[in-house]
């Protein structure tokens, strides 16, 4: 079978990510004056990886035998899907009319069988055009399904929805970037200009702030986990084939079971790889043994979210956070260990005022932190959020819902006054950090 994997971007001056959000996506549109245009600029052309569930989807068809090109296409127009059997498209909400209108575009002239793979799809299957199968869930487990079931890709054509069970990590390929088209992916921050290669062990996520995150929404809330064994094995080849190369664990909270992160670790460390690596985790899942079982495995960098400096805002939404007090213990001992930290803020909570924002760059600014990366609360479709309160949403196209523009009405911040303190936070954490070099 000849299939196309077809990676729909809108045009956009900021980078476009259809990995995060739990493959909503996100577009890092950091503000409106200089310094965010600098910064937006700066980072699309320093990182770009694709979707992983879509390019693992794509390495699984190569290695049972079929034809694959990945095809990475910017705005709308009709590609040439003469060659092909099949054509499997990559949804986010991010991009999410840019993508539909190239739907069309294909229908215009061809009936070859269209698959819609990514959860956002799910929640507006309505908008989507007839004819075409939508795939939801974590897809990447397609063929696993098919296997099992005894029956074809072409008996799901036919089929509007189908939302794919979990199946067995272990089982799932390497993929196979570089070739076929999928492309080499970057980082510049985190990596600088060595090998960058997004990894995942872990699926899904049980933690409260479901209630507006999208990564239990798109890969559910019980954990999949790949085994550690299996997992090393992996990482070995990873490391014969590109030495030195920084790997990154998507994993959405990599510590969620720290007694066996811990034990992973030390394997890493054992194995004595080629390779370091950055994780994202939640800061409760950090203990002085984790810290020290990181630096043995070569853990450089690790990212998590603080959201807001006050409990208060963080219970709107039923985040948990640990202490403030906590927080800044635990990363002044990451610093110590020299490993690079990355905390993730959210402005225009349901229960910010401008005042508790402004407390929230603040505090973000006193951290010591490597990156801070502030955003604007988004409520997605398919969250519990969303759904309650869809009456107050505010945005003209799904693919608005970047995550850096306020998109549903708030009480006492205007879309204007949010972006205004997006712009804020970065140039307050830019000075901040400049202020550390000269103190």
């Amino acid at each position: 079978m000849r299939c196309l994997f077809l990676d729909v971007y809108k045009k956009t001056n900021a980078r476009v990510s259809k990995d995060t959000a739990g493959g909503y996506g996100t577009e890092n549109d950091l503000g409106d004056g200089v310094v965010g245009k600098i910064l937006s600029r700066l980072v699309k052309l320093s990182i770009f990886w694709p979707n992983l569930s879509f390019v693992q989807l794509m390495s699984e068809f190569i290695s049972s035998g079929n034809e694959c090109i990945y095809k990475k296409q910017i705005g709308v127009s009709r590609p040439d899907v003469s060659q092909f059997d099949v054509v499997f498209v990559c949804s986010s909400i991010v991009c999410f009319e840019t993508e539909l209108d190239t739907i069309e575009e294909i229908r215009k002239k061809s009936s070859i069988p269209i698959f819609l793979c990514g959860s956002i799809a799910e929640h507006t299957a309505n908008l989507v055009p007839t004819a075409v199968t939508i795939l939801t869930g974590n897809y990447e487990f397609l063929l696993q399904m098919l296997a099992q079931k005894k029956i074809s890709l072409t008996d799901l054509s036919n089929k509007k929805f189908l939302k794919i069970p979990n199946g067995q990590s272990e089982k799932l390929s390497l993929i196979k970037w570089g070739k076929n088209g999928i492309p080499k992916t970057k980082n510049r921050f985190v990596a600088g200009g060595r090998t960058f290669l997004p990894f995942i062990s872990t699926r899904g996520c049980p933690y409260s702030c479901f209630e507006y995150c999208t990564y239990p929404t798109s890969q559910g809330r019980k954990v999949l986990s790949e085994s550690t064994d299996t997992v090393i094995d992996k990482l070995k080849i990873l490391s014969q084939k590109y030495p030195r190369a920084h790997v990154v664990f998507r994993d959405p909270v990599f510590s969620i079971n720290l007694k066996e992160t811990k034990i992973f670790l030390r394997k890493i460390g054992d194995a004595n790889l080629s390779l370091d690596f950055s994780a994202e985790l939640h800061l409760r899942n950090v203990d002085d043994d984790f810290i020290e079982s990181c630096n043995y495995a070569k853990i450089k960098w690790l990212k998590f979210g603080i959201e807001s400096a006050l409990p208060e805002v963080r219970d709107s939404v039923k985040r948990f956070s640990v202490s403030n007090d906590q927080q800044k213990n635990i990363i002044e001992k990451l610093r110590k260990a020299n490993i690079k930290t990355v905390g993730m803020f959210i402005l225009a909570q349901p229960e910010d005022t401008i005042k508790t924002c402004e407390q929230t760059i603040k505090y973000a600014c006193s951290l010591n932190l490597d990156i801070a990366q502030f955003s604007i609360f988004t409520p997605y479709p398919g969250t519990p959020y969303f759904d309650k309160n869809y009456a107050t949403s505010n945005f003209q196209k799904y693919q608005d819902i970047n995550q850096y523009r306020l998109t549903y009405e708030h009480p006492k911040i205007s879309a204007k006054i949010a972006r205004k303190l997006l712009q804020k936070s970065y140039v307050s954490f830019l000075k901040s950090k400049v202020m550390r070099v000269f103190n």
